[in-house]
């Protein structure tokens, strides 16, 4: 299913911008990002709630004492009480490697203030500062990007770390814009996960190609053990495509090819349809690899998406 070229530009402020405005920053900045079961082997201050060390600062349960163990560790005042000796064990705190892909293919286009390639990079964003300001290490990539080809099928940056990476993250993410290529997924992932194991991978486009070049680049973030989380950012000329009527030919903004329609109510039925049964075999593509998802709107506005969209990802911004 391809994407159908609009007509016109929105006007106005860049999401992105928003995002990236020092005040926002600044805001997302004193907020955290927890995951499920992504971390990296360094220590950082992400809480890994399935895994427990000997140290941190949150107690996560008892486990018998057995010889070895650090003696500052024991529960004494359970010993006290109880007469056995438990040993603490914390919460883990990890350094999470994080990747941020976005498809800048043309169906992502066209450029502009609340168009998908724009609601893509605030998203983008948002995860950046956050993770930044969290102490993980992150990187940031654009699919296919506008890089040569001969470096392969995806534009990097990273990794960051700490604040002051923000500065290259802005630059990045401002900058983009939809590339004259097509995505491909899967090239795209092993490229950039082939040195990350257990890290994050949030993939962010609008998904409208064959389910057979999305399922294994969910293969390859599952293969490297990673916790994956699939953003689809959609246009409302994708969800209603009313605005076509009066029309009889369309044009396929990832290939440039013309298509002739029936301009008529059978055919936006048809086109219902099938978008609705596409978006539903992506969820199930995502749930069946243990991967939450999310549905946006280009124009459903930063507010909203912290507020509404980005726990149903599976991920929460907590003070």
């Amino acid at each position: 299913m391809a994407a159908l070229t609009a007509t016109g530009t929105p006007s106005g402020e860049r999401l992105v911008d928003q995002v990236l405005a020092p005040a926002t920053a600044s805001a997302l900045a004193r907020v955290r990002l927890r995951v499920s079961h992504a971390s990296g082997e360094r220590p950082g201050h992400t809480r890994v709630r399935n895994r427990s060390d000997a140290t941190g600062s949150e107690l996560d349960r008892h486990v018998p004492y057995t010889p070895g163990d650090d003696l500052r560790r024991i529960d004494w005042a359970t010993y006290a009480r109880l007469g056995e000796l438990l040993t603490r064990k914390f919460v883990a705190e990890r350094e999470v490697p994080v990747w941020i892909l976005i498809d800048t293919s043309p169906s992502m286009g066209p450029a502009g203030a609340s168009t998908k390639i724009d609601m893509a990079a605030a998203v983008a964003g948002i995860l950046s500062v956050v993770s930044l300001a969290g102490g993980d290490r992150l990187y940031v990539g654009a699919l296919p990007g506008r890089t040569s080809r001969r470096r392969g099928p995806l534009e990097t940056l990273g990794p960051l770390r700490g604040r002051h990476g923000l500065n290259q993250v802005r630059q990045f993410l401002e900058t983009l814009e939809p590339s004259e290529s097509e995505t491909d997924f899967a090239p795209a992932l092993e490229q950039a996960l082939r040195h990350i194991r257990h890290g994050l991978v949030v993939l962010i486009s609008d998904f409208l190609v064959p389910p057979e070049q999305i399922t294994p680049a969910l293969d390859v973030i599952r293969a490297q053990k990673c916790e994956g989380k699939v953003v689809q950012v959609l246009s409302r000329e994708d969800l209603d495509p009313s605005w076509l009527r009066g029309q009889d030919k369309i044009v396929d903004r990832e290939t440039g090819e013309e298509y002739t329609i029936d301009p008529s109510i059978q055919t936006w039925k048809r086109y219902e349809d099938a978008l609705g049964t596409h978006l539903e075999d992506l969820k199930r593509a995502a749930l069946d690899r243990g991967m939450s998802t999310v549905v946006t709107l280009s124009d459903t506005g930063l507010e909203r998406f912290l507020r509404e969209e980005l726990p149903r990802m599976g991920l929460s911004l907590v003070r």
